[in-house]
C-alpha cells in the first residue's frame, strides 16, 4: 500500500554535481495549486477536458486559424499582384517570405517572455499589432510598400505560435493532450485553404486584391477580444503537478541544443515547411499555366485556387487526424512510432509529388488527387512533431523550444522556399528554348519546384534519426519532472522505503501497455536516480 511521503521542500536533485541539472529541478513555490498524482492510474488535473480548458484550446486554434489564412490569402491572389505591381516571379515570392523578418526579430522574444510572465497578455497585444499592420498592408498600391506591411505580418505568429502549443501542453497530457494538438495542427491546414478560398473569393468579388487581405484583420480583433476576456493561462506544468523554476536564457538555450530528439525533429520540420511554403505559393499558379498551355479556358485562376483550398483542407483533416491516430496507437508498443511515422509520411509523399509534376499537362482530376495524396502523407506530421517536443522538453522551456523550432522553419523553410523556387524559375527561364512567353513560363517554375522532391527525402531520413534518441530524451524530460513533483504527488511503499514511485498516464506517449512508474531512489533526504520500471 502506498501513501505520501514528505520531502525537504528546499530540496534538489543530486543527480551530479551539474549546477544546470540542480536548477532545472528546483520546485517553484508561487503555483496556485497542488496537483496530485495518485494510484489511480497516474491522473493528474491533466487528464480532466473542462470547459475552461476547451475555451482556451479553441481560442488558440482559432489564433492559428487566421494567422494561416492571411498567410495563404496572397498565393490566392498572387497573379493579380504580379500583373497589377508588375513584378518578376522573384519578387511574387519575396511577398510571401516577407514574413519573416519581423518574425526572426520577434519570436525569441516572446519565446523567453513565454517561459516567464503572462502569456494571455504578450498573445493579446501581439495579435493586436499585427491586425493593425496586417489591415495597413492591404492598402497599399506599390510593391515597395506592400512589401514592408508584409514583413511586419510575423509579428502575429510570433506571438502565439510558440506559447500555444505550450498552453495546450499545460493542460493536458497523454492522448487527450495528442488530440488537443491534433486540433491546433489541423487548424493550420484548414486555414491555408481558407486562405486561397476567402483571398481569391474577396478579390474575384470586389475586383481588387487589396480586399483579399482584409478579412483576416477583422478576425484578429476578434481573437483579441476572446483573449482578452475568455482566455485562461494555466501555471507551467500543470498537468503534469510539475513545480519546475525557469532559469536564464542562456541555460535553456544551452538544453535545447544538447536535446537530440529536439534538434533532429528541427531539422525534418524544416524540410516539411519547406515543401509546403513551395506548393502552397506556386501550386496554384503551376496548374493554371498548365491549363494555358493547353488552351483550356473552362478554369479560371480563381477556380484552381478554390480547388487547391479544398484539397489543403481535406488532405489537412484527413493528414492530421489519421496521423495523430497512428501516432496515439502505435506508440504503445513502439515508443519511437511518432518519429518514423513522420518520417515514412515525409518519404511517400515525394513520388506523389514528383507525379503531380511530370503530368500535370495530363488530366486536371489527376493532379488533384496526386496532390491530395502527397499533402496527406506530409500531413502526418503536424500534430505528432508538435507531441514530440512536450514530452522531450520540460515544461518551463517549452515556449522557447517551440520558438526556436518554428524560427529556424521559417527561416529556412516556408519563408525561403517561395523565393528560391522564384529565384531559380527565373534564372532558367532564358535558356528554355521556346517562342511561347506562357510555355517558359511553366517549365521554368517545373524546373524550379524539383527541388521539393530532394528536400522531402532528406527530412524524412532526418525524422527516422529522431526516432534512435526518442526514448532517452523523453525518459529524461519525465525524470527532471518527476524530480519536481510536490511532496504529496510522491508515493512511498513502506515495504521499499528506498524507492518512491510517481505514476505515469498509461495514454502516456512513454508508458507501455500496462503503465509506468518513475522510480525514484532515496538518499539521506535527496533523490539521486530515476529509472522507467513496469509497474
Amino acid at each position: 500500500m502506498a501513501e505520501s511521503v514528505q520531502f525537504p521542500s528546499n530540496s534538489t536533485s543530486t543527480m551530479d554535481d551539474d549546477p544546470e541539472k540542480r536548477s532545472i529541478t528546483a520546485p517553484e513555490t508561487d503555483h496556485e495549486e497542488d496537483h496530485q498524482v495518485s494510484n489511480d492510474g497516474g491522473r493528474t488535473h491533466g487528464g480532466q477536458v473542462t470547459r475552461e480548458k476547451m475555451l482556451t484550446t479553441l481560442i488558440i486554434c482559432f489564433c492559428n486559424l487566421i494567422n494561416f489564412m492571411d498567410r495563404y490569402s496572397l498565393p490566392g491572389i498572387l497573379p493579380m499582384v504580379i500583373e497589377d505591381l508588375k513584378l518578376s516571379n522573384f519578387q511574387g515570392g519575396l511577398l510571401q517570405s516577407a514574413f519573416v523578418v519581423s518574425y526572426v526579430v520577434v519570436a525569441p522574444l516572446v519565446g523567453y517572455l513565454g517561459d516567464r510572465y503572462s502569456r494571455r497578455a504578450i498573445m493579446g497585444c501581439g495579435l493586436l499589432v499585427w491586425s493593425i499592420v496586417t489591415m495597413a498592408g492591404s492598402f497599399m498600391t506599390t510593391f515597395e510598400t506592400l512589401l514592408i506591411f508584409r514583413c511586419l505580418g510575423g509579428i502575429g505568429e510570433a506571438s502565439y505560435s510558440a506559447i500555444g502549443p505550450a498552453v495546450i501542453g499545460d493542460l493536458f497530457v497523454g492522448n487527450t493532450r495528442s488530440k488537443m494538438l491534433a486540433l491546433f495542427y489541423f487548424t493550420t491546414l484548414i486555414g491555408g485553404g481558407l486562405g486561397f478560398i476567402t483571398g481569391s473569393g474577396m478579390a474575384a468579388a470586389t475586383g481588387s486584391w487589396n480586399w483579399g487581405l482584409r478579412v483576416t484583420p477583422i478576425l484578429s480583433m476578434v481573437s483579441v477580444l476572446l483573449i482578452a476576456f475568455i482566455m485562461r493561462d494555466p501555471p507551467r506544468g500543470l498537468s503534469e503537478g510539475s513545480r519546475l523554476a525557469s532559469t536564464s536564457w542562456q541555460k535553456d538555450i544551452v538544453y535545447l541544443v544538447k536535446n537530440p530528439s529536439l534538434m533532429l525533429s528541427t531539422i525534418a520540420s524544416i524540410a516539411v515547411t519547406f515543401t509546403v511554403g513551395a506548393i502552397a505559393a506556386w501550386g496554384p499558379q503551376y496548374v493554371f499555366l498548365g491549363r494555358q498551355i493547353l488552351n483550356d479556358t473552362s478554369l479560371s485562376f480563381d477556380d484552381i485556387s478554390l480547388v487547391f483550398g479544398i484539397v489543403t483542407i481535406a488532405s489537412g483533416l484527413l493528414g492530421v487526424v489519421s496521423g495523430s491516430v497512428m501516432g496515439q496507437k502505435l506508440r504503445v508498443q513502439f515508443p519511437s512510432a511518432d518519429a518514423i511515422i513522420c518520417g515514412v509520411g515525409m518519404i511517400c509523399s515525394a513520388p506523389f509529388f514528383y507525379g503531380l509534376l511530370v503530368l500535370s499537362l495530363g488530366p486536371i482530376y489527376a493532379i488533384y488527387i496526386l496532390a491530395f495524396v502527397a499533402l496527406w502523407f506530409i500531413n502526418l506530421n503536424w500534430a505528432l512533431v508538435g507531441d514530440i517536443l512536450l514530452y522531450v522538453i520540460i515544461p518551463t522551456r517549452r515556449a522557447t523550444a517551440a520558438a526556436f523550432q518554428i524560427l529556424v522553419c521559417h527561416i529556412f523553410g516556408d519563408a525561403s522556399s517561395p523565393f528560391i523556387v522564384g529565384l531559380i524559375s527565373d534564372a532558367l527561364k532564358p535558356s528554355i528554348d521556346s517562342e511561347s512567353e506562357t510555355f517558359r513560363n511553366f517549365k521554368s517554375l517545373e524546373y524550379g519546384l524539383f527541388v521539393i522532391l530532394f528536400v522531402e527525402v532528406l527530412g524524412g531520413f532526418f525524422f527516422l534519426a529522431c526516432s534512435w534518441f526518442l526514448v532517452s530524451d523523453r525518459a529524461k524530460a519525465t525524470k527532471a519532472v518527476a524530480i519536481s513533483i510536490p511532496d504529496q504527488s510522491i508515493l512511498y511503499d513502506k515495504s521499499k522505503p528506498s524507492q518512491v514511485h510517481v505514476f505515469v498516464p498509461a495514454d502516456d506517449p512513454a508508458a507501455s501497455a500496462s503503465g509506468h512508474t518513475m522510480m525514484i531512489k532515496r538518499s539521506s533526504q535527496t533523490m539521486d536516480e530515476v529509472n522507467l520500471e513496469n509497474a
